[in-house]
Order: C-alpha cells, then sequence, then structure tokens
C-alpha cells in the first residue's frame, strides 16, 4: 500500500489545557493522550495533522483566551479543557466561534451548547455514583459533606451527592473555602456532628489540605471526593493522610472491558513508560473523535464536524464505550501508594 501523501495546508486540531500551574500535570496527561492518538492516525482526508497548544496556565479566563487564539489561527476542532469554571467561561466564545470542542470538563452545563461534545462523566453523574457507592458498599449512615462554596465544581458536587442520597442517610454540611490550608475552624465545626464519614470534592491542593486536617481528627472514618482527587498534587500534598480515600474517576485502568481501552493502555505503557490517567484516556478519545467527525463527515468543515459529533449516538475508546442515552458506568478508585485503584463501577442513568 502506497502511503498516502500529505496536502499542502495541515488540518489543525487546538488543544487548549494547562500545562503549567497548579493544573500543569492534568494539561500535560491530556496532550499525551492526544499525541499518542496522533501516532496512530496522523493524516486525514490527505491533510497531515498537526496539534496547536495553547497553555490556559492553570488560570480559569485563560480558557476563552484559548478558544480565540486557536480559532483565529485555523483549528477545524478543539480539545480542551479542564474545569468546570475554565469551561462555562470558554463556552459562550466557542459558540460564537462555531468550532466544535470535545472536552473532558465535567458540568453539565455544557451538554447544551451544540459545539460542545462531552466525554467525560459529569459532576452530577459522579455524584450520584459515589452517593450510592456510600449506601450500598460502605453502608453510611451519617455524613458529613464539607462544601467548596467557592467553586462550581466543588459546589454541584457537593448538592448533586446529598440530593441522590436515601432519606434515612443524615447528612451535616460544612461550608470551607478555596485556598484555606489549616482548616482549624472547619474542623472544629465538624466534631460537633456524630459523622461517621466526609464526602469533600473540591480541588486537589485545597482537598490534600483538607483531608489531612480531617485525618487528624478522624483517623478511620471513610474520605469520599471526586475525579480532581487523580491530579498528582492530590498525593504530594496529602502524603500519607490521603492514603485510602475514594474517588470517582473516568477512566479504569483494567476495568472497561474493550479492545480499545487495552489498545490505548499498551500504547501509552510503550511510548511513555508509565501508567495513563483518566486525562490521557480523555486526551485520546477526544482526539479520535474529531478525527473520525473529519473521516466519516469527509469534511474538515467545523459545521459537518460538530453535525456529526451531535449525532453520534456511541463510541468505543479508551474510557470504555460511551453511548448517548444509556446508562453511564463510573468507576470508583481508591488511593493506594502514589495512584488511584479500581474499587468497583456504580451505574447511573444519564
Amino acid at each position: 500500500m502506497i502511503p498516502e501523501k500529505p496536502k499542502s495546508e495541515p488540518l489543525i486540531f487546538g488543544i487548549f489545557e494547562p500545562t503549567t500551574g497548579l493544573y500543569g500535570e492534568t494539561g500535560k496527561e491530556t496532550l499525551r493522550g492526544a499525541e499518542l492518538a496522533r501516532d496512530i492516525r496522523p493524516m486525514a482526508l490527505g491533510k497531515k495533522i498537526d496539534l496547536a497548544l495553547y497553555n490556559t496556565k492553570s488560570q480559569s479566563f485563560e480558557a476563552a483566551n484559548g478558544v480565540s487564539y486557536l480559532s483565529g489561527r485555523g483549528a477545524a476542532g478543539l480539545i480542551g479543557t479542564f474545569g468546570s469554571d475554565s469551561m462555562e467561561m470558554a463556552s459562550p466564545v466557542i459558540d460564537a466561534a462555531k468550532i466544535p470542542t470535545v472536552t473532558g470538563s465535567t458540568s453539565p452545563k455544557l451538554k447544551d451548547n451544540y459545539w460542545i461534545t462531552q466525554i467525560s462523566v459529569s459532576d452530577d453523574e459522579q455524584a450520584r455514583a459515589m452517593a450510592r457507592f456510600a449506601d450500598e458498599t460502605l453502608h453510611l449512615k451519617d455524613i458529613a459533606i464539607m462544601i467548596d462554596a467557592e467553586t462550581l465544581y466543588g459546589s454541584e458536587l457537593a448538592y448533586g451527592f446529598e440530593r441522590n442520597l436515601p432519606d434515612y442517610v443524615n447528612v451535616y454540611k460544612v461550608f470551607y473555602h478555596t485556598g484555606e490550608s489549616r482548616f482549624h475552624n472547619e474542623i472544629q465545626r465538624l466534631k460537633k456532628f456524630p459523622v461517621d464519614s466526609v464526602y469533600c470534592p473540591g480541588d486537589s491542593v485545597a482537598s490534600a489540605y483538607l483531608v489531612r486536617a480531617i485525618r487528624a481528627e478522624y483517623p478511620d472514618i471513610p474520605i469520599m471526593g471526586g475525579d480532581r482527587w487523580e491530579n498528582p498534587s492530590f498525593k504530594a500534598i496529602g502524603e500519607d493522610a490521603v492514603e485510602g480515600v475514594y474517588f470517582t474517576a473516568h477512566y479504569a485502568r483494567y476495568e472497561t472491558f474493550n479492545i480499545a481501552s487495552d489498545t490505548f493502555l499498551s500504547l501509552y505503557r510503550e511510548k511513555y513508560g508509565k501508567e495513563p490517567t483518566s486525562y490521557a484516556a480523555i486526551g485520546y478519545d477526544a482526539y479520535n473523535l474529531l478525527y473520525n467527525s473529519v473521516v466519516k463527515s469527509g469534511k474538515d468543515d467545523p459545521a459537518a464536524m460538530a453535525q456529526y459529533l451531535r449525532k453520534q449516538e456511541s463510541f468505543d475508546g479508551a474510557l470504555g464505550i460511551k453511548k448517548r442515552f444509556s446508562t453511564r458506568s463510573v468507576p470508583i478508585l481508591q488511593q493506594q501508594g502514589r495512584r488511584g485503584n479500581y474499587v468497583t463501577t456504580m451505574e447511573v442513568s444519564r
């Protein structure tokens, strides 16, 4: 077979992710996943595919700037970005630019934007899955919910979790502020309640400090959180205190049960010499979705690509087999050593 020769003008997929700052490693993982997918499928419609990166520097407002910059450079489609707050700022710019965007952001509010395709487990789905896990697996009865009132991500997970707990579970709320590191006052309020566990979803850094403070007073109770705990900064700051905590994720290395995921795992290990995270799987799948939208629509036109993505009902990728209108499988991981290890999968309706 004669290799396809690239046409002169490359096809550009833009990536707006943080590669520096608080979430830098998360963005780098997404980039690694996308680059791995491009290694396998480097051309579409006779054109070489280039990846153009905009570093959002872990700043929410930079996501919108990234969309403007990359669409201005002629990107046919976008991959990005980390964080509910960031994507909600970027969403109106994506809509105005009319550029198809595949995202790992978890905000449920993005589903109404025609140009955005979410492949991650949403905040609402994570909250429902962890509520089921807390009740059906851990059999908890008195749960403290520690709520980050300053971020959309933390509050959506916290209130979603509360809504989905059965009536016989008692809930005690304690609010905190991102940027705190000692949490003395919050722990004093927590100690007033007869809790048997804590759910405290939030950013990786704030959560690491919070878990350390909780563990100093409650060394043995279950502690639960959300997908941002997969960020390496959570373990680096939390150290031994985060050992054994539970959190929801998008990807479980050995439990997705499909060939595409097995292929991704093998190729990632071969290329990078380590285990992938959810964010690498998101980057890999996002690239392949954009690629499919070009090849199967027969056009690198953003409108045709977006139409393909909106009509697609299922996708077999590194994250597993995703079906738009059915149940969602949400992995529950437990921090063991430097990474989260698979515990179980909770099925939730979409």
